[in-house]
């Protein structure tokens, strides 16, 4: 049963206010995102969501400490279709402290592992010099979640000593992960060179809904622009060249037919993964297996706002061979409900940096490794 729920505003990891909420003394904070999708849930003023949970929401004191119901009414008590009224950001918020109280004297005890995909180099929206959003690494040869964490981490240094000696800037962005004042395709030179080295496979996230206007795609660093259908053109060649594992958000948010074509083209070998397109609804998402638009699909609870939403989300895409990757924000708190999700759901494939307070979910990652009795990483279907 619920005793007791209340809410406190805390800082997240861009120095913003995020919402924390308390079920039972057992917390659950909302993250946050700077590159959002148009059809994510609402979020609303910390301020507002605290005084929500505060208020409204102790109508929830006194109900059965369960998942499936809480979400429910969470969901009815707002009333909308994207939670316009008591926003993703409390809904989550509330959603998490549940899971973790009802977990609190539970072993989430899973024996597949997910491989944590790290952001090694960014631009974009996260900030940077590059178009492409991030620049990603899975550890495909890591036998041990040990063994995955360090091989990321190792690249992420190696890559700060690289980028520093051929590069006039360097910094950290966002999300921890490194920037420097280069181009696209010459980071990817770089990042490629190593990353192999490490027995770790590269990614990026293109984010493309950020940097498309009046029908094109601006590539501020390369200094051209391209219509979709040289997007496409441009893609399949970078993912041939660079062997890249992973191709998230490849076009605008809209566009499942082009993105239906680089899953047709390149999917075999490369994982077309769907974030502002499927933004954790079942909605696009069946839309998407419709269409053949992405392999795959970023898990965001906060995006959905409730576990359970983002939870049947991960069951269609599992029904239907789209592979779930469950994913941090650019705004993260230490809160570590999301490693534990990753776990309980089997998922194979966990967006959870390199660096700074992201490692909350790599520790925790750890930890549940730690208390299986026969762990393994997940398998890949081929990919390495």
């Amino acid at each position: 049963m619920i005793h007791e729920l209340h809410a406190e505003k805390v800082l997240d990891s861009r120095g913003n206010w995020t919402v924390k909420a308390y079920v039972n003394g057992i917390s659950g904070t909302a993250p946050s995102g700077a590159s959002t999708g148009t059809y994510e849930a609402k979020v609303i003023p910390t301020n507002q969501a605290v005084k929500i949970i505060n208020s409204k929401l102790q109508r929830l004191v006194g109900e059965k400490l369960n998942q499936a119901e809480i979400d429910i009414l969470l969901e009815s008590m707002d009333g909308t279709d994207n939670f316009d009224k008591i926003g993703g950001n409390t809904a989550i918020a509330v959603s998490f402290a549940v899971f973790n109280a009802m977990h609190k004297s539970k072993k989430i005890i899973r024996e597949i592992f997910p491989f944590p995909l790290g952001n090694v180099f960014g631009g974009g929206a996260h900030g940077g010099y590059t178009t492409f959003q991030e620049f990603l690494s899975l550890p495909v040869k890591a036998k041990s979640i040990y063994e995955a964490i360090e091989a990321n981490a190792e690249l992420h240094h190696r890559l700060k000593e690289t980028f520093r000696k051929k590069a006039k800037v360097v910094g950290i962005n966002d999300e921890g992960a490194i920037t420097a004042e280069i181009d696209d395709l010459k980071a990817l030179d770089i990042i490629t060179d190593t990353a192999e080295d490490l027995g770790c496979r590269i990614g990026i996230d293109a984010a493309a809904s950020e940097f498309f206007k009046n029908g094109k795609y601006t590539y501020r660093s390369l200094k051209k622009t391209l219509k979709p259908e040289d997007q496409l053109d441009f893609l399949i060649e970078t993912a041939k060249k660079y062997r890249l594992i992973y191709i998230e958000d490849p076009f605008e948010e809209n566009d499942f037919k082009n993105t239906a074509e680089l899953t047709k083209k390149i999917g075999k070998n490369c994982l077309i993964c769907g974030d502002d397109l499927f933004v954790t609804d079942e909605r696009r998402l069946s839309q998407g297996i419709r269409e053949g638009a992405a392999n795959s699909i970023i898990i965001k609870p906060n995006q959905a706002g409730t576990v359970s939403q983002a939870y049947d989300t991960v069951s269609l895409a599992v029904k239907n061979n789209i592979t779930p990757v469950v994913s941090h924000r650019s705004g993260e708190t230490s809160d570590s409900t999301m490693a534990r999700l990753a776990v309980l759901w089997s998922v194979p494939i966990i967006k959870a940096g390199v660096i700074d307070m992201r490692v909350a979910k790599l520790n925790e990652l750890i930890h549940l490794w730690n208390m299986a009795e026969s762990p393994k990483m997940a398998d890949l279907k081929n990919m390495k």
